[in-house]
């Protein structure tokens, strides 16, 4: 068993002692810090990280549930805190737990035995809340992340596109949705297998994420298609950056020992007041997409099409 760290915040000397002498009865691997006040132990936080944390209810200057506080939402503290107090009321109990503790344990009852217990249970409890948190966050990766690209989803693109359209209602400033189509990608990838195709996909999500700016969000909705939504103050901003994307992912992708050699269109649709519906914006770029790949222009915006 890995040695643990664990820190013990008492003003009571006699009472630390004893906890110290706990752990050492139960055999507990553990390098432990004490703490008498509040300011020592934010030092001790500040400088290190903590398995598990032994809280005095009781503190000077401050008491135990106000650091306990400030722990969790100022410092943003994860680790598991046990409440120790010489008041075994269940009303403290909740109050602790309440507070974000994550046991609670009277000083009538520590113990070798049941110090130990309460901190192996405290440090496992934490551990499966966090997996549990990074499932989650995975989860949501998958659900709403392109696991080819990286890039955002059709449902995080439609969710995006209704809060831009939402914001700029609200707030006069202007966004333009860029609808945009692969060329040539269909030939590569029968010519040379959707290995390829998959690399020339990952390798376009790359790009367009390293020529965009800070605003700019790109989606991959489905097979060669791919959207953004850029902050663009005026058409010449657009236009501008649609022929900065053709350029970029016009230059060759190295794939084994092959270069290959594809293209982008890119229909651009402003956002207006006069749209109201997400689908409707959606239909206007898909049209600039178009009349762009079939001019053969590459780019063409909703401007063009008036």
């Amino acid at each position: 068993m890995k040695k643990q760290h664990i820190l013990i915040i008492d003003d009571d000397e006699v009472d630390r002692k004893r906890a110290l002498r706990s752990l050492t009865q139960a055999g507990c691997n553990a390098d432990v810090a004490q703490a008498s006040n509040a300011v020592t132990a934010r030092r001790f936080i500040s400088e290190q990280i903590f398995d598990c944390i032994l809280l005095d209810y009781q503190l000077p200057g401050t008491d135990g549930f106000e650091l306990l506080v400030e722990l969790r939402e100022v410092l943003g503290v994860k680790t598991p805190v046990v409440v120790l107090t010489g008041e075994g009321s269940e009303m403290v109990a909740v109050e602790a737990m309440k507070r974000g503790a994550t046991d609670y344990l009277p000083k009538s009852l520590l113990a070798p035995d049941t110090l130990l217990r309460v901190i192996t249970q405290a440090v496992e409890r934490t551990r499966l809340e966090r997996e549990l948190v990074e499932a989650r966050v995975q989860i949501e990766q998958q659900a709403l992340y392109d696991s080819l690209t990286g890039l955002g989803n059709r449902r995080l693109f439609m969710r995006d596109l209704a809060r831009a359209m939402s914001s700029a209602q609200r707030t006069n400033l202007p966004f333009c949705l860029f609808m945009m189509d692969l060329d040539k990608f269909k030939g590569v990838n029968d010519q040379y297998g959707h290995e390829a195709g998959d690399a020339i996909l990952a390798e376009v999500g790359r790009r367009l994420v390293a020529t965009g700016r800070a605003n700019d969000l790109f989606y991959r909705p489905g097979g060669d298609e791919f959207a953004a939504l850029i902050d663009a103050l005026d058409s010449k901003t657009a236009l501008s950056i649609a022929n900065r994307i053709r350029h970029v992912i016009s230059a060759p992708i190295t794939w084994r020992d092959q270069q290959l050699s594809i293209g982008i269109s890119i229909g651009i649709a402003p956002y207006s007041s006069d749209v109201v519906a997400l689908d409707a914006l959606i239909r206007i770029a898909d049209a600039a997409m178009y009349q762009a790949k079939t001019s053969g222009l590459g780019v063409a915006s909703q401007m063009d099409l008036a």
